[in-house]
């Protein structure tokens, strides 16, 4: 067996390569993985354009109940839930929320496109 590993073996992309095992047909990993026919019907997860961090997605959420009051030590509240500046910050920054009247944080919806 130890004869077959001392032959030069020939790569589908020209090459010439001494095999590491009998069974090595392709002289580097990134040969093997061209070499590989496609799956078309292997399910690949979609990107979401824009997506947004969880816990924004769950502020974003909190403020479709009801804004948010600002806290009197700072930061925001929710019930007794408590909301960080940072998170705020963000929202305002990314166009989802703006504050109203000093006090209050409320979303800004979102324009679908699609006429009225």
């Amino acid at each position: 067996m130890s004869g077959n590993l001392n032959r030069l073996r020939g790569c589908r992309c020209g090459a010439a390569f001494l095999p590491h095992r009998a069974s090595q047909r392709f002289c580097s990993r990134r040969c093997a993985a061209l070499a590989r026919p496609s799956h078309p019907n292997l399910k690949r997860p979609v990107a979401r354009a824009a997506s947004l961090p969880q816990h924004l997605r769950f502020t974003l959420r909190l403020l479709d109940v009801q804004p948010l009051e600002r806290r009197a030590r700072g930061g925001w509240r929710f019930g007794l839930r408590r909301i960080s500046d940072g998170v705020v910050a963000r929202l305002i920054a990314g166009g989802h929320a703006e504050i109203i009247g000093g006090q209050y944080l409320q979303r800004v919806p979102q324009e679908t496109g699609e006429p009225a």
